[in-house]
């Protein structure tokens, strides 16, 4: 039991610390792409999909944080951005193809 509430209170630890946790004063952010199938980076931390990110968008805490847009056959997009508690952020990434 005792083990039980400290991996709970362990876990509960690291929901807070983490950008895409909680929705309580949280920014609405949108990442908006070329390449639907690219992978998004909030603060170095793989958070899924641009498509994940699109239409309904997530919401991540307030703060200043690093956006890296990322797809194996295109230039990564990069972007640094400050959220305000309640406000809305879309990041349009126009990815450019690698040259061949």
């Amino acid at each position: 039991m005792l083990l039980r509430r400290a991996v709970f209170a362990l876990a509960a630890v690291g929901m807070l610390a983490c950008a895409t946790s909680g929705v309580y004063g949280a920014a609405s952010f949108r990442v908006e792409s070329n390449a639907p199938d690219a992978t998004v980076l909030v603060d170095d931390v793989n958070v899924g999909r641009v498509s994940e990110w699109a239409v309904a968008g997530r919401f991540i805490r307030p703060g200043f944080h690093r956006v890296e847009i990322r797809h194996p056959d295109y230039y990564a997009h990069f972007a640094e951005v400050n959220l305000r508690e309640g406000g809305d952020v879309v990041i349009k990434a126009h990815l450019r193809p690698l040259l061949q």
